[in-house]
């Protein structure tokens, strides 16, 4: 649905995309994450037309986004990191003038108004000024600004930037509902704890070029050969479960503290599976079970740490 084609964008002697080329298929959430300067919204900005690249083309659905403009518009929502609103409309004016901006057909506005309202959950805030609202309703706002021609594809920078854990949460949740709706989406933060737990695969730049691409749980099986388990219990530790632990080749690195013991395994998800009834057959009373994952913040630090090697 997205496609970068050796992209590449110059400012005098700074390079801030680096022939950057990708694939974000059909339906996808994709994370792409970095520092400030890393070159995500140079990337965004070129995605959506309002920057021409130095070299390189993008495609949205099939479409040359600099060769068909008005064409390639059709499918993109865009909300950037820093949007103006107009203070002094109400929140359906505010989306009617956006709808006539799109020349969508003047009969089929209103319905789509307020089907695009309540998508973002702004049924309340349907007749208030726009000045009245709080930072998070306006993000809503901006997003449904962004839909309001049902584009294919929903391009954000940085969305979060400023709002509290509650409307964090809120966009969260709207944002996975779109992409059930069939929407393909390509947000960028340097806030990793926003993008964890609803991207499906991300993207790491560093400098301008993107030093690794994917779905997420591929990049946390090639970053880590062993996976790490937590185990915990009630009561002592009897002789047979610590004997078990001990004498298992798979099992490395045991820590032990309290009723829970952390260790590495080096094994497959079947091979793991099957661990668990070896462990209960000791006699050991064991209340939780299961492998402790990679966040995306410990993946990017990671990575990040191998370039600078």
């Amino acid at each position: 649905m997205i496609q970068f084609q050796n992209l590449r964008k110059e400012y005098d002697e700074l390079v801030a995309v680096n022939d950057l080329s990708l694939e974000i298929p059909d339906g996808e959430i994709y994370g792409l994450i970095g520092p400030n300067g890393a070159g995500k919204t140079t990337t965004i900005r070129m995605a959506c037309g309002l920057l021409s690249p130095t070299q390189g083309e993008v495609f949205i659905g099939g479409i040359n986004v600099h060769r068909e403009p008005e064409r390639s518009q059709q499918q993109i929502g865009y909300l950037s990191d820093f949007f103006s609103v107009y203070e002094d409309l109400k929140v359906w004016e505010y989306l009617d003038y956006f709808a006539h901006a799109y020349k969508l057909e003047k009969s089929k506005i209103p319905a789509m108004i307020e089907e695009v309202i309540a998508k973002v959950g702004l049924e309340v805030k349907h007749d208030s000024f726009i000045h009245g609202l709080s930072r998070g309703m306006k993000q809503r706002l901006g997003i449904a600004r962004a839909l309001i021609h049902k584009p294919k594809v929903l391009l954000l920078d940085e969305p979060a930037s400023g709002l509290d854990p509650k409307a964090r949460l809120d966009l969260r949740n709207l944002l996975v509902k779109l992409q059930e709706d069939g929407c393909t989406i390509l947000i960028s933060s340097h806030i990793l704890t926003e993008l964890e737990g609803f991207c499906t695969s991300i993207g790491i730049m560093e400098k301008g070029k993107m030093v690794r691409s994917g779905r997420i749980e591929s990049i946390r099986e090639a970053e880590s050969a062993l996976r790490v388990v937590r185990v915990g219990w009630l009561g002592p530790s009897v002789a047979a479960f610590a004997s078990k632990l001990a004498g298992d080749t798979r099992i490395s690195e045991t820590v032990s503290r309290d009723h829970e013991c952390i260790f590495k395994f080096r094994g497959s998800e079947d091979e793991l599976a099957a661990l668990l009834p070896e462990l209960v057959a000791t006699g050991q009373r064991i209340v939780a079970f299961g492998e402790v994952r990679q966040t995306v913040e410990e993946l990017y630090v990671k990575i990040s740490q191998n370039q600078v090697m």
